[in-house]
């Protein structure tokens, strides 16, 4: 990006002025209080939004008789010559160069939009530009200052890391919960724990053998009375079984003539069901679609209200770029824009008509989908009844079979049997023992069974959530290490670029001069160099304000090179408190960074506008 002009308009203490830079140095040069650093603030503000102090509100740096200032660029990128200007209140134009004139590429008041665009489009980023392009007076000391917290930050967003940090901090919160979640599995581990091997299956086996036998005992010394009593009392248990079946049968059917014709009706709604498919997509494109024309419309109504009032203004001039207005060219285009949106008004009234039927439609569907539901249930109900009805049928048929082979009828009262008169008491009781003790042992196992089938799936469980927090473990494993590999493939570059900048310096050549060594590591303190010296650690805040500025300077070009730099520098007054001999060192910086790059320095000294001479010279004057 190379800058071609500035434009101002009731932006500072500036009422409506342009300012041309040039390729290589561009001097702004002038007495304090004369508008330097305004014209520096300009060009921060027009790529950021922000002015390039902390912490000052946008509307502090207006013409304080002005309801607003606008800040304007010309540059030229990628060989496209474009203009950017930007209002205090937030709005924002951008314009490209065409073979017929400038077109108006972006015109909006939306922050984020625009920040978006101007990132994508030329690579401009607040953080980068501030930290990497531009020196403000006083700067350096700010950064020193700072917490290292503060610097890491600074360091996670110009690398772009931060996302990759706010995605580990959910992959923390997460296995946070995992935890929690194995915890209470453990806990729940612990009290399903019981010996495995404590099972009633040998136990129950004999019992029914002896139970067999005792039965068969019993019934040989009692005959067959009270076993044909057992059947029939069977038998109409089955037979009231099955009317309640059959009942259940009979109410799935209501309203229908047979279960075929309720499958046909099932199938006819599940036909109609699947013709209604993809409404709710045909109504959220209607509902986007209407939203776009409403949009649009209000889009055109903005337009056709700003270009009618620009008309009806009494200034006669465009105010973003000073063109007179063509009355007839801007009328004609507000015929075309009362036009366009008469037809959008039109299609918007016939999309709203297609949204309600297609809500009409989706309502009906949601109804015959309750409809299908019920009649899902009742066929489940149907078929279920079916088969217990089959069931009980087979068993009731099996126990009538042996009632008539014992001449016993099913509609035949049973004849009162005369029981024997043997003693059977005492067997009698030993088989209600062994029952009792059988249905012990069975609901023991039933129980042991369950807590078995609960602790496979707890240890299940548990196993999977030692799967989860392996996996969170090494996503956030690999996203510390994406981040210290981010960070020494961008910083590593970073303090070799510096270091060639110290050479060409000559800042500590007592030092080298002696054989040692001045090294720096950027990684250390988060951006802050660690500066060595023959192997000795030194102090950032023992260097002198001139070891600093040029340290710091250099420090800046390094990590713009490594980042990306959009092709320029701005610095505000950078031989602020050096003496002649450091100043003639800064104007030989200078002039080594504008070979490869164009440079916008501020200045009220002479020597430097003597060693500046060949510059591109903005000479500015004090307003009285």
């Amino acid at each position: 990006m190379r800058l071609e002009r500035i434009r101002l308009k009731t932006f500072g203490c500036f009422q409506q002025q342009d300012f041309e830079l040039h390729n290589g140095i561009n001097l702004i040069f002038g007495p304090n209080f004369s508008g330097k650093s305004t014209l520096v603030n300009a060009i921060f503000f027009t790529l950021t939004g922000k002015p390039i102090v902390p912490r000052v509100d946008s509307a502090a740096i207006k013409n304080a008789k002005a309801y607003s200032g606008t800040a304007g660029l010309q540059f030229v990128a990628e060989g496209e010559r474009y203009q950017l200007y930007r209002a205090t209140g937030k709005r924002i134009q951008l314009r490209a160069e065409k073979a017929d004139g400038w077109h108006v590429l972006f015109d909006d008041k939306r922050i984020k939009a625009t920040e978006i665009m101007l990132q994508e489009r030329f690579g401009i980023r607040h953080e980068q530009l501030a930290l990497t392009t531009f020196l403000r007076e006083g700067e350096i000391f700010e950064f020193l200052a700072r917490q290292s917290t503060t610097r890491r930050d600074i360091l996670h967003t110009l690398l772009g890391i931060d996302r990759l940090i706010e995605v580990r901090e959910r992959f923390i919160d997460t296995r946070r919960i995992a935890k929690r979640e194995q915890g209470r599995i453990r806990a729940h581990q612990n009290s399903l724990r019981f010996n495995a091997r404590n099972d009633h299956k040998t136990e129950i086996a004999r019992i029914e053998e002896k139970l067999k036998s005792l039965e068969a005992a019993y019934g040989a010394d009692t005959g067959d009375a009270e076993r044909i009593a057992e059947w029939t009392q069977h038998q109409n248990r089955l037979n009231t079984q099955l009317e309640a079946l059959t009942h259940q049968r009979n109410e799935a059917l209501s309203g229908f003539s047979d279960v075929q014709h309720l499958q046909k009706m099932k199938a006819t709604i599940e036909t109609a069901l699947q013709k209604a498919t993809g409404l709710e997509e045909k109504r959220e494109k209607l509902i986007q679609q209407t939203g776009r024309f409403e949009s649009q419309i209000t889009a055109l109504t903005n337009v056709c209200s700003t270009l009618k009032a620009l008309i009806e203004g009494e200034d006669q001039h465009c105010p973003m770029c000073y063109q007179a207005v063509e009355r007839e060219v801007i009328q004609r285009i507000i015929d075309e824009k009362t036009q366009e949106r008469s037809e959008l008004c039109t299609e918007l009234e016939a999309h709203k008509q297609a949204l309600e039927t297609e809500t009409e439609n989706l309502k009906s569907r949601h109804e015959l989908e309750q409809r299908l539901e019920t009649l899902q249930a009742r066929v489940m109900q149907f078929q279920r009844c079916e088969r217990e009805i089959k069931t009980v049928q087979n068993e009731l048929d099996t126990l009538t079979a042996r009632l008539n082979q014992r001449g016993i009828q099913q509609s035949e009262p049973q004849p009162a049997e005369t029981v024997t008169t043997l003693d059977k008491s005492k067997l009698k009781a030993q088989m209600d023992h062994e029952r009792r003790q059988l249905d012990k042992l069975k609901r023991e196992e039933a129980v042991r069974l369950d807590r078995l089938a609960s602790l496979q799936r707890v240890n299940r469980d548990a196993a999977h959530i030692e799967k989860t927090l392996l996996s969170l473990e090494l996503a956030c494993a690999g996203i510390d290490k994406t981040i210290a590999t981010l960070q020494k493939q961008i910083l590593k570059p970073a303090e070799e670029e510096l270091h060639l900048w110290l050479e060409k310096m000559d800042l500590f050549s007592t030092s080298r001069g002696s054989g040692g060594e001045t090294r720096v590591d950027l990684q250390r303190q988060h951006l802050l160099p660690s500066l060595t010296i023959d192997g000795v650690d030194r102090s950032l805040m023992l260097l002198s304000g001139s070891e600093k500025m040029f340290l710091y300077l250099c420090f800046k070009v390094a990590l713009a090179n490594v980042l990306g730099n959009p092709g320029f520098f701005v610095f505000d007054d950078p031989t602020l408190h050096l003496d002649s001999e450091r100043k003639a060192l800064m104007v030989d910086f200078i002039r080594q960074l504008a070979e490869e790059h164009q440079v916008v320095v501020t200045s009220y000294d002479e020597e430097i506008r003597t060693g500046l001479e060949s510059a591109h010279l903005i000479e500015m004057q004090r307003n009285v």
